[in-house]
């Protein structure tokens, strides 16, 4: 299970984040920080996967809108399908906000993905349910903890 799912723009805006966790607090965000300083700021960011403190972090780039998209977990967990869910993810970003965000409406795509009714926000769930549901990892502690 996903630990950790945020979009940023490469000036480091957050513009949607989810934790499996009641709250964002206990989740390991700071990771987010650590990629960007360990990462992309040393130039490797042709890289795909960062291990620290018990965690992978996996990313992809949406270069044309200036987006990052970063799925952390457990470094024990074997989620073989989070590299397929970021395509996926992205893909539908890019479709629901990719024209506010190259007119340069952030503030539009911010009110939206942090309204009451956040449309991205429930199809985001409803898909990472799905691939927990389905997709098979070689370890889970057994318990099933929704989004």
């Amino acid at each position: 299970m996903l630990d950790l799912f945020t979009v940023l723009t490469s000036g480091g805006i957050v513009l949607f984040q989810k934790s499996q966790s009641a709250s964002l607090t206990s989740a390991p965000t700071y990771l987010i920080d650590r990629v960007i300083s360990d990462v992309f700021m040393s130039e490797r960011s042709s890289e795909k996967k960062y291990a620290k403190d018990g965690y992978t972090i996996k990313w992809t780039f949406a270069n044309e809108l200036g987006l990052i998209f970063v799925a952390v977990y457990q470094k024990i967990l074997e989620l073989t399908w989070v590299d397929e869910f970021l395509v996926v993810v992205k893909r539908m970003f890019v479709k629901t906000y990719g024209e506010k965000l190259k007119s340069g409406n952030t503030t539009a795509v911010i009110n939206d993905l942090h309204g009451v009714q956040c449309h991205f926000g429930s199809w985001f769930d409803a898909k990472v349910k799905g691939y927990e549901g389905t997709k098979v990892c070689l370890w889970s502690s057994g318990t099933n903890v929704g989004w």
